[in-house]
């Protein structure tokens, strides 16, 4: 399977385009490449039940209801630019010492990299 290249890094701001939680906004927490997905912060939100269960120091781990954010395609999500605060596409430009840098395609500023 070959390496999708994603736009987005973990920190990046995203707005979700398509789906269920189209219009949501938030952070992007992590980035899955080799499957091309993304995970949002506050967005598809799913629920798992866990069962009480005895480790082997004799105690109980606690069960209950634990909510995390499920993966959504990147292709669902699109990049907000820090300058002009709108979701726009990018494009890639190397810089004379060879540093790739995106760049914003509704404003051309530069987006800085996250974290």
């Amino acid at each position: 399977m070959t390496r999708k290249k994603l736009n987005m890094r973990a920190g990046d701001t995203v707005r979700v385009i398509a789906g269920n939680y189209a219009g949501a906004q938030g952070q992007v927490l992590r980035t899955i490449p080799s499957r091309g997905l993304v995970v949002v912060q506050d967005v598809n939100m799913r629920k798992h039940h866990k069962r009480p269960v005895a480790n082997a120091k004799g105690g109980i781990t606690e069960g209950g209801i634990v909510t995390y954010e499920e993966p959504i395609s990147a292709s669902n999500v699109m990049l907000v630019c820090p300058q002009c605060d709108e979701p726009a596409r990018v494009r890639r430009q190397r810089d004379a010492d060879g540093t790739i840098e995106r760049i914003c395609r509704r404003c051309d500023n530069p987006i800085p990299t996250a974290g």
